[in-house]
């Protein structure tokens, strides 16, 4: 027998090709997990460790990983068997189920997780549902089984849910694709219904379309008549104003020419009033003037020559007297000169009323006063006139 002998090179060549081969079986071993991902390990039958995500080696023979998936997951329920509705017509549902693993320990312990065998969860999951389904369209007619879906997602979640409570595992939600009629007449039947349904909705929709837009038309047509009578009101109210304006402008002009004219007349009764003064003053000066000159010379003269003028003035004094009786004091001549002796007094005032005749021609100024009336200087003018004492005799 030959025997094989190896230089050094094929003894470092063995070696490494051992090595490699070691290498390799051990990378085939080696597993890698997702956080979202529960990973139990176990080993001759026990549970070795446990746990979200992380990393392997799984030994041969002796060694068993299951993953337990925390995600939602999606399970596709296409029923082989026929589904009788309360009619006994036959129909076919196809639906997804949503559901989501939330406690992978109890879940691991109620439900088989190897894909391979025949109580998989998705397979256990899809029995029931499609259980469920069966059972619950079989109380329900087919016009609801088709139209009224979302009881039926309803009524089959519920079931779901009570059972899936124990086996650690959430039904999301259940949504249903499709429901299909099986018998071809009864289909035929049913779309030329949900024709007729649909036209008559379509010409119900049309009518009711045609009829807002009628509406919307009217109320339009309204929204512009109410428009146009808020503006003509607008216009009648503006029209007002400036009327109201115009009239209260014309009649406060009319005041303001009133009182024009007012002031105008005052002005001329002032200046005829002044005038008519100013005449009056003036003769009044002048008469006072006269007077003081007769004054003057009657206080220059002789009282012979004064008592002489009265005897002259005698007869035309008593010709306007109607005395029914005289008494004459004294007797004879005697009497006479008790006449001129009560005349003769007299001329002691003549003094004064020199002073007084020149008082009423020269009159002091009063201060002026808008507010005078022009009739009462006038009136003033004949007082200081009349203030001219008159000489009394005694008879």
């Amino acid at each position: 027998m030959a025997e094989i002998q190896l230089g050094p090179a094929g003894i470092v060549l063995l070696i490494v090709l051992t090595i490699v081969l070691f290498a390799l079986y051990f990378a085939s071993r080696y597993r890698k997990f997702k956080t979202n991902e529960y990973v139990i390990h176990l080993r001759n039958g026990k549970v070795h460790s446990s746990g979200r995500g992380g990393k392997i080696i799984k030994l041969p023979l002796i060694d068993e990983i299951i993953v337990i998936p925390t995600t939602t997951r999606k399970t596709l329920l296409d029923s082989s068997e026929k589904i009788l509705s309360r009619e006994y017509q036959d129909v076919k549902i196809s639906a997804i189920l949503y559901w989501r693993v939330s406690n992978p320990q109890t879940a691991f312990n109620a439900v088989d997780w190897n894909r391979n065998s025949p109580d998989y969860v998705e397979r256990i999951l899809s029995t029931a549902t499609e259980a469920i389904i069966r059972t619950t369209c079989a109380s329900l007619e087919i016009e609801k089984i088709i139209c009224d879906r979302t009881e039926i997602i309803k009524l089959i979640t519920d079931q779901l849910l009570n059972l899936t409570q124990d086996w650690g595992i959430v039904i999301e939600s259940l949504e249903i694709i499709e429901v299909q009629v099986l018998d071809r007449d009864l289909k035929d039947n049913m779309e030329a219904i949900k024709k007729i349904e649909e036209n008559r909705k379509a010409k119900l929709s049309q009518a009711n379309a045609i009829e807002q837009y009628r509406l919307r038309e009217i109320d339009v047509k309204k929204d512009a008549d109410l428009a146009t009578k808020s503006a003509e009101i607008l216009l009648q109210r503006e029209e007002m104003i400036r009327v109201e304006i115009e009239a209260e402008a014309y009649h406060n002009a009319k005041i303001i020419r009133a009182r024009a004219d007012a002031e105008a007349i005052k002005l001329k009764k002032l200046a005829e009033y002044e005038a008519e003064a100013e005449g009056i003053r003036q003769k009044m000066a002048a008469e006072a003037e006269g007077l003081e000159k007769q004054v003057d010379a009657i206080a220059k003269s002789d009282p012979s020559f004064i008592t002489l003028k009265l005897l002259e003035k005698l007869p035309e004094i008593y010709s306007h007297l109607s005395p029914e009786k005289m008494i004459v004091v004294g007797e004879g001549n005697q009497g006479f000169n008790s006449l001129i002796s009560s005349v003769i007094p007299m001329l002691e005032l003549l003094p004064q009323f020199k002073q007084t005749v020149k008082d009423a021609k020269n009159p002091k100024p009063k201060p002026t006063d808008n507010s005078v009336d022009p009739k009462s200087m006038a009136l003033d003018s004949l007082e200081t006139r009349q203030k001219v004492p008159k000489i009394k005799s005694r008879v």
